[in-house]
């Protein structure tokens, strides 16, 4: 089991902007036999939506919530006192699943690894949007369907997308 790492990220309020992408894939490469070519940090899909909900009616917000976090299937999770994020570290030939999590002084906290799926044995589809792209990962072999989405309002999810994204 590997400890929990803070990775500071590029909060507008920071003074000095850092590499948080960067910082991540530092920490996960010893964990990964591949080289990391992209790293991305997703939530489960719907929680943008959820949030605006939110806004118009905490209990509507509430239950929107709660059925993106059942589509990510454990992933990631939002809402309450303990939101989750997936971080997936990209290899040439594999998908490695972190757990990660924010914290209130601007970090990501990087922390056990979850699953490891060769590519080829998995089926993404990325859905642009406009605070987010839906990231759908079905693997077959088990029958199992992750939806979650990476945050496209800031580009530390571009080169991510950019890995994972069917040709076309």
């Amino acid at each position: 089991m590997h400890a929990l790492v803070d990775v500071p990220y590029d909060s507008p309020m920071a003074k000095d902007k850092v590499d948080w992408v960067a910082l991540a894939r530092d920490d996960a490469q010893p964990r990964v036999a591949e080289p990391i070519t992209a790293i991305g940090w997703l939530q489960p899909a719907g929680s943008w939506g959820a949030f605006g909900i939110s806004k118009l009616s905490g209990w509507a917000g509430t239950a929107a919530q709660s059925d993106a976090n059942e589509r990510a299937k454990g992933l990631a999770k939002s809402g309450g006192f303990k939101p989750k994020a997936a971080m997936l570290a990209v290899t040439a030939s594999t998908i490695h699943v972190f757990s990660a999590s924010p914290t209130r002084s601007g970090t990501m906290k990087v922390g056990d690894l979850i699953a490891v799926w060769p590519r080829d044995e998995i089926a993404i589809t990325v859905a642009p949007g406009k605070l987010a792209a839906q990231v759908t990962i079905d693997v077959p072999e088990t029958g199992d369907r992750f939806e979650l989405e990476a945050t496209t309002i800031r580009d530390f999810n571009d080169a991510f997308l950019a890995a994972v994204a069917p040709p076309g």
